[in-house]
């Protein structure tokens, strides 16, 4: 049985974990730049707000999938929103609804907190991805991201 829940500090090495599994997925390890220390510290630690939170799908205490998120707020809006960063589900946990189970909680923190959007990037050519973000009724705009890393 799997229990979708906030993250505590004692998934930080696990969650850190899953974010090296969602970056060697995507091809993108080596822009891999925080460590655990910096997980533990921007989203574990008296930091008010934290930096980062999250969400983890647990299976037979094992952490399988994440959601990780901040706070942002949005002028044209005029209020705060969820901005989510990463989404992954291990990949032999895959079509068992756990994607599904931890957006579902993401938007049921939103509604108890009174957000009313929620808002998130996708690579274009991830259409797997695009499908399930439609199936849950989000829209996705043909905006392109541009990453500049100053190094």
């Amino acid at each position: 049985m799997t229990t979708i829940r906030k993250a505590s500090q004692k998934d930080a090495k696990a969650l850190f974990g899953l974010i090296k599994a969602l970056a060697k997925y995507e091809g993108q390890l080596q822009y891999l730049k925080t460590d655990l220390n910096q997980i533990i510290d921007s989203g574990f630690l008296h930091l008010q707000p934290p930096k980062f939170e999250a969400i983890v799908a647990e299976n037979k205490g094992i952490l399988i999938g994440y959601v990780t998120y901040m706070w942002n707020y949005s002028i044209w809006n005029g209020s705060t929103y969820m901005a989510i960063d990463d989404v992954f589900v291990c990949k032999q946990f895959r079509g068992n609804n756990i994607g599904l189970k931890l957006m579902q909680y993401a938007k049921d923190i939103c509604t108890s907190n009174n957000i009313e959007l929620i808002k998130w990037e996708v690579e274009s050519t991830n259409e797997k991805a695009i499908r399930f973000y439609k199936k849950l009724g989000a829209e996705v705009n043909n905006k392109s991201i541009v990453k500049w890393y100053i190094t």
